[in-house]
């Protein structure tokens, strides 16, 4: 009979100390989240948005997954007070996308994305990301400041 319990005690044991607490806790940990493109909308050597050339209302994206893609002016950047208007999409992923940003009437721009997927440096709680790889504007190699495309309308 103490045999009897001193097994099913052992066995108790060995189940509870083999079990392997796989779970990790991801409330600590900072994912990235979906990649923006920013764009410094440049006309006569100022910015079209901070002159009141232009507003968010005269901006439009066209393309296969323009109706996902989403617009919108950030001011502040790192002391930049000009505003610099991002393009955003939650859906991409690895590949090659192509938009018409157009800007009021008067400019219609290609452009043409190039996304690379970055493995997670925490897999277990963060999943892999789309990163930009390339950008083209009309089909020449954008050009970049401070992580902001700079559009010139010249």
């Amino acid at each position: 009979m103490i045999l009897r319990k001193i097994f099913i005690g052992a066995l108790f044991l060995s189940f509870i100390f083999c079990c392997e607490d796989d779970k990790n806790d991801c409330s600590a940990v900072l994912c990235l989240g979906s990649p923006s493109i920013g764009f410094d909308i440049i006309a006569d050597g100022s910015n079209v948005f901070s002159d009141g050339n232009y507003s968010l209302e005269d901006i439009t994206i066209e393309g296969e997954t323009a109706l996902e893609t989403n617009l919108y002016l950030v001011s502040d950047l790192d002391s930049n007070q000009n505003p610099i208007l991002f393009i955003q999409n939650p859906d991409w992923t690895e590949g090659n996308y192509s938009y018409t940003l157009l800007i009021g009437n008067d400019s219609r721009l290609e452009l043409k994305a190039t996304f690379i997927e970055l493995e997670a440096v925490n897999s277990s709680c963060c999943g892999n990301v789309a990163f930009l790889q390339s950008l083209e504007i009309d089909g020449t190699p954008a050009q970049m400041a401070n992580s902001i495309y700079i559009i010139s309308l010249d």
